[in-house]
């Protein structure tokens, strides 16, 4: 297997050897700068200084010709260097290193390939926004999660949780003391993983925007968060009445359509330059605005890019709030209509529109010719389920950083070899992988329904029979949140299995085993968790149906 596919993202060039560097013996070094690389190569390695260790060194050279967070990585007799355009190239370069080493040999407990690595990302913002509603993560969640982020190259995470109401609904209140210790911990994790941590609040539900005493509110929950390490912020206006409703404002602002983007820039404006601008933040602010959604132009978006300023980033969810597909066109129209680099807020695999289904596929119908686009990145919105949210999140990650090369169907595969449980559940993970929500759940069963009722039931048999055979023992958060759906998805199996039987009978069938699919069916439907719920039980009542009315065939051809 080539040890490329333990990489995700994919690197921009890399050449590997045939021969290996052992690296069970290695004496680590490198620059004050590297700190963050040098520390993750010697948590995941076994220094060891004197004769015989094979170097591995970490260097930074902004002059290297690479753009930022790029790295080279060279593994051959004389060691491993690995060269950073700055401290998060190098960190990315060790990180590269790491998966390198996690490809199978049979020859050495601890060793990489020879090696060759010439590697930088396209997007400047690859990352997550928890901004989903539901019971959030926990915050060992969390902390993985950032992990995960760093191993696949993922440079943002942004704190946005719909249900934590210290972020929302009570957006004034200072965050009690053992809420803000959490944060101070995931800060501190995240700037050692080298994750953009983005504190967002969301005011927009009950304030009044021309109140100084509002604003002045809003810059004191932001310093109590800064006071634990919080460097970059973002405020929301999403998901709240599109018009003013407070006659201060509607005074202040105006009553006409899409006055509400006077208020949102405003306060933009009074965040940017009455708190980031004092204390000398150095990453831009960025905002939602109420309409996210859509590429054209809206009294809105016309008073907003009018006001707002220049350097604040616009978060976007597209064409659609969910979508299947975004165009290098919806993107530059989308910036036009705001007049602003826009951000996407990608809102895939989130499930909180539908708690009954699990979206476990690939990351498609993403342009990847994005040349002179006004994009500044992707932040993909997860589920509630943080562990079974990465098998989706690792191809986001491969996208964002090497659109050229990005195939969803292979960075699928290196996924699911990656994320510990997947390939065990492979039958489930096949069968919730369809995107968008809206689209047949699955098109190949869909299509192997069809002709098992036209007398071809064998592929449909051996497709149900795996499903059927999902493990229930396999360990790891991943399967553990996923159980639901494997029960549910065992249930779904038999009913479509009975069905099959009963449609197999070559002589008039008893009640007996109508009432069998019957009850399987029963089953089936009775879990909340949703598997292939719109394919398999339509199949089943076909079935029925057609038995009841029709004699069973005399030549093994599909009934009449």
């Amino acid at each position: 297997m080539d040890a490329l596919d333990w990489i995700v993202p994919l690197p921009k060039k890399a050449v590997l050897g045939p021969s290996h560097v052992d690296l069970t013996r290695c004496r680590i070094q490198g620059a004050p700068a590297a700190t963050t690389a040098l520390t993750a190569l010697r948590t995941a390695l076994t220094p060891a200084p004197g004769t015989g260790s094979v170097v591995v060194e970490v260097r930074i050279d902004a002059g290297a010709e690479l753009p930022p967070e790029g790295y080279t990585l060279t593994a051959g007799e004389a060691g491993v260097v690995i060269v950073g355009a700055d401290p998060g190239g190098a960190f990315y370069g060790a990180q590269t290193l790491l998966a390198l080493m996690a490809a199978p040999c049979d020859e050495h407990r601890a060793c990489v390939p020879e090696s060759d690595v010439r590697d930088w990302p396209d997007l400047p913002l690859r990352g997550t926004i928890e901004g989903f509603y539901g019971t959030p993560w926990t915050h060992a969640d969390r902390m993985e999660h950032l992990r995960f982020s760093a191993r696949h190259k993922l440079n943002t995470y942004v704190y946005a949780p719909k249900d934590d109401p210290f972020h929302r609904e009570r957006w004034r209140e200072p965050y009690p003391a053992e809420e803000l210790a959490r944060l101070r911990e995931l800060v501190a994790e995240a700037a050692a993983q080298h994750v953009r941590f983005v504190f967002a609040l969301s005011p927009g539900l009950s304030m009044v925007y021309s109140d100084p005493a509002e604003r002045a509110a809003l810059r004191a929950k932001a310093e109590q968060v800064w006071e634990v390490g919080v460097r970059e912020f973002a405020l929301l206006f999403d998901d709240i009445p599109p018009e003013l409703r407070h006659e201060p404002d509607r005074e202040a602002f105006g009553t006409e359509e899409g006055a509400s983007a006077r208020a949102h820039a405003a306060v933009c404006r009074d965040f940017a330059g009455r708190f980031l601008a004092p204390r000398g933040a150095d990453r831009p602010l960025t905002m939602v605005p109420t309409d996210y959604a859509g590429t054209g132009r809206t009294p809105y978006r016309d008073l907003l890019s009018e006001e707002l300023p220049q350097d604040v980033l616009v978060w976007w969810t597209g064409s659609d709030i969910v979508v299947g597909e975004i165009t290098a066109y919806d993107i530059t129209a989308a910036a036009a209509s705001y007049g602003h680099r826009v951000t996407l807020w990608d809102n895939f695999p989130v499930n909180d529109f539908d708690p009954s289904r699990v979206f476990l596929g690939p990351l498609a119908g993403r342009a990847t010719d994005l040349d002179s686009v006004p994009l500044e990145g992707i932040t993909a919105n997860p589920m509630v389920e943080a562990a079974a949210s990465r098998l989706a999140l690792t191809t986001v990650a491969d996208y964002a950083w090497h659109l050229a090369a990005y195939d969803p169907a292979r960075s699928h595969q290196r996924a699911v070899r990656l994320l510990p449980g997947a390939a065990e559940l492979l039958p489930l993970v096949e069968a919730c992988s369809s995107w968008p929500p809206g689209d047949d759940q699955s098109p190949a069963l869909t299509a192997l329904c069809a002709a098992a009722l036209e007398g071809t039931a064998q592929p449909l048999r051996a497709e149900l029979t795996r499903l059927a055979s999902l493990p229930t023992d396999v360990p790891g958060p991943f399967a553990a949140e996923l159980a639901p759906w494997v029960s549910a998805a065992k249930d779904v199996a038999a009913a479509g299995l009975a069905a099959l039987d009963l449609l197999a009978e070559t002589q008039p069938c008893p009640d007996g085993g109508r009432t069998a699919v019957e009850r399987a069916l029963e089953r089936a439907e009775a879990h909340k968790a949703n598997v292939l719920r719109g394919v398999i039980p339509p199949f089943v009542r076909a079935v029925l149906d057609r038995r009841a009315t029709t004699s069973p065939p005399r030549d093994g051809g599909p009934l009449r």
